[in-house]
C-alpha cells in the first residue's frame, strides 16, 4: 500500500519521514521506555501506515517541532525546516504533549502582566469617573 502524505505540507512531511525511515523517532521523551529485547534503551518500534491492533487502525506519523517549548505556539510545523521537526506516532505525540502540559501547569505564574491591575481598580463605593484613577 502506498503511503499518502498529508494534503498541506506534503513535501515537508515527506522529507521528515524519509529522514526518520518512516519510523517514530521517540527515544523515551513521551514517558514510555522504548527498550529492545535486551532491555537497552531504544527507539519506538511503530512505523508509518502500520496496523496497530490496540487502536484497530493504521497509524500515521506526525511531523512536529523537536523543541515545542522554544518553538512556541506561534510557529506551526509548516513554517519550520525539516531538520527542526521530528516524526512521532500518535501515542508518543500524546505522551510528549501531556508531559509539557503538566510542566507548564507547574511553572510559576508571571509576576507582572501586560497592564498594572491596581491602576485600573475602581472602589465599588465610588461612582465618579474622577475616582477611577489614571484610566
Amino acid at each position: 500500500m502506498t503511503v499518502r502524505p498529508p494534503i498541506v505540507g506534503a513535501a515537508l512531511w515527506t522529507a521528515v519521514m524519509k529522514r526518520a525511515d518512516g519510523r517514530c523517532e521517540c527515544k523515551g521523551v513521551c514517558g514510555k521506555k522504548h527498550a529492545d529485547r535486551q532491555r537497552r534503551p531504544g527507539r519506538c518500534e511503530l512505523t508509518n501506515d502500520e496496523y496497530v491492533s490496540k487502536r484497530k487502525a493504521r497509524i500515521h506519523l506526525i511531523a512536529t517541532p523537536r523543541d515545542p517549548v522554544n518553538e512556541g505556539d506561534f510557529v506551526t510545523a509548516a513554517q519550520l525546516p525539516a531538520r527542526r521537526l521530528i516524526a512521532l506516532c500518535p501515542d508518543c505525540y500524546d505522551g510528549v504533549r501531556r508531559i509539557f502540559k503538566k510542566a507548564e501547569k507547574q511553572m510559576a505564574p508571571q509576576d507582572e502582566g501586560l497592564f498594572d491591575v491596581d491602576e485600573f481598580y475602581v472602589d465599588p463605593s465610588t461612582t465618579k469617573q474622577a475616582d477611577v484613577g489614571a484610566a
